[in-house]
């Protein structure tokens, strides 16, 4: 066998496996980049099903503006809640929607950070209790009911207005019902 004639077919054989290896690899990144490009075009994504502890929503700042998930259950909520939260863009909580482990749920909305008492913010609330019986409760920056529509469980309901007396430590509460007007009052600590 003479090997001076294979030699030039083996270096023809290398030289062409060269060219499909370099055409591979630049293939390969020209689909890399594209890849990239792809995904940094923020193009949608879908999928039918996604399982997780919580989603978070961030504006274009880096900011939560909306989660839903279940609470840590040490805070200071009735009973531990799993919902939606919305954020405000300092990415203070403004309100939400949840389902409590009490049996209720609630619909809230809350004051800006800085009006009124920081731990009590809801201004606007709509809850159903677990037997049944809703409220929709509205309230002032210094945290004290005005006016509540609710319904009983069991049947009947009405509108509550009320008047804080804080000299005297009185709630006055005037009840509309469709069979008439009543008033009451009780004593609080103010």
């Amino acid at each position: 066998m003479d090997d001076t004639l294979a030699l030039p077919r083996l270096q023809q054989s290398l030289r062409r496996l060269q060219y499909v290896v370099a055409a591979l690899a630049t293939l390969l990144l020209v689909l890399a980049g594209m890849t990239g490009w792809l995904l940094q075009r923020n193009a949608p994504l879908h999928a039918d099903s996604i399982s997780t502890q919580r989603l978070q929503v961030l504006d274009d700042r880096g900011v939560v503006r909306v989660q839903i998930g279940q609470d840590a259950g040490d805070d200071d909520r009735r009973s531990r809640a799993a919902g939606l939260l919305i954020f405000d863009r300092s990415g203070v909580e403004r309100g939400g929607l949840s389902t409590f482990e009490d049996g209720s749920t609630a619909l809230a909305l809350d004051a800006p950070l800085g009006m009124g008492d920081a731990r009590w913010r809801d201004r606007a609330g709509l809850r159903v209790d677990a037997d049944g019986s809703a409220q929709l409760l509205l309230t002032d920056n210094l945290t004290r009911g005005v006016v509540r529509l609710h319904s009983k469980g069991t049947g009947g309901g009405g509108m509550d207005t009320f008047r804080w007396d804080m000299s005297n430590g009185t709630l006055h509460t005037r009840t509309l019902t469709y069979d008439g007007d009543e008033r009451s009052q009780r004593a609080f600590d103010p």
